[in-house]
């Protein structure tokens, strides 16, 4: 036989989670419902990064500074830096925001890498044309990893590079940099030409093109940088003579590791939500539901 509360009696005067009865189960199942929604905020949050539109979602390079010239050929011997990069008057962008592939010479590299959009520096046209972009942007402690609490700019790039044989410094050529703008410190670069050794550039069987699958770059931040103004810059080009190609791609920004969706599967933004902010969430959640159903 159940037993009647007296009409005084609210259910606020027991601990539902710990009483027997009809009103133990329903907090419970309230309980589970709002850790699910919890769980659904989580994956369906999109990507924080320090750069705006650092995933391309706008379809466009909002926020991101374009840029080309001609190839004047690498400057000084190898090893190549920046100061190699040695670009004159003329040329045009054609980058791209591209949402579906193949890649232009058919190499493997899977696009989109994250969410719907990817960046494409320069294209397969010829013509010695060199192509950047390039943004700034203040990191904040917003941008520590939960995980080790470490400031992080973690993104991909891949890279296509056809081989002519040239002079290494006549090559076709990629070049990626990140720098804390303030401090003048460069805190992450790449730098590699057509047939490089020591790269790993793999060849497009058949084809004179060799390319670089998605790449993952983690660019830990040091603490006394907060605050500062830090700048990502991407450049890919055709050969100095002008009738072989260079072009990159990026993509997947975020102060946490951003994971690509399965090829197979449709694309979405990477998930990202702080573990702190997670657990507060839930116990908000929790809280409401409690108090909804005291109220009932």
């Amino acid at each position: 036989m159940k037993r009647a509360f007296p009409a005084s009696s609210r259910i606020g005067d027991q601990d539902p989670l710990f009483t027997s009865g009809v009103g133990s189960k329903t907090m419970l199942q309230a309980f589970f419902k709002a850790m699910a929604f919890v769980v659904l905020c989580a994956v369906s949050l999109p990507a924080a990064a320090i750069f705006q539109n650092g995933g391309f979602e706008s379809g466009d390079f909002t926020g991101w500074t374009t840029g080309y010239g001609v190839n004047n050929g690498l400057a000084g011997s190898q090893p190549f830096t920046s100061a190699s990069i040695n670009l004159g008057s003329g040329g045009s962008f054609r980058g791209a925001v591209v949402s579906a592939g193949p890649d232009l010479v058919g190499a493997p590299i899977t696009l989109p890498h994250v969410g719907s959009r990817t960046a494409r520096v320069n294209n397969s046209d010829t013509g010695g044309y060199a192509n950047f972009i390039s943004q700034t942007d203040v990191i904040t402690n917003a941008d520590r990893d939960a995980g080790d609490q470490k400031l992080h700019v973690r993104f991909d790039y891949a890279v296509v590079l056809e081989n002519p044989g040239h002079d290494p410094d006549e090559q076709p050529f990629f070049f990626i940099r990140v720098r804390d703008v303030t401090a003048g410190t460069t805190l992450y670069e790449d730098f590699s030409f057509a047939g490089q050794t020591g790269t790993q550039f793999q060849l497009l069987a058949n084809t004179d093109y060799s390319y670089l699958n998605w790449k993952g770059a983690d660019v830990v931040v040091p603490d006394t940088s907060v605050g500062h103004s830090i700048e990502v810059y991407l450049l890919a080009s055709d050969c100095s003579p002008s009738a072989h190609l260079g072009y990159a791609y990026l993509d997947g920004f975020g102060s946490q590791v951003v994971t690509p969706p399965p090829s197979t599967g449709p694309a979405a933004p990477a998930p990202m939500l702080d573990e702190m902010a997670l657990i507060g969430l839930g116990l908000l959640l929790l809280g409401a539901a409690v108090v909804s159903m005291r109220r009932a």
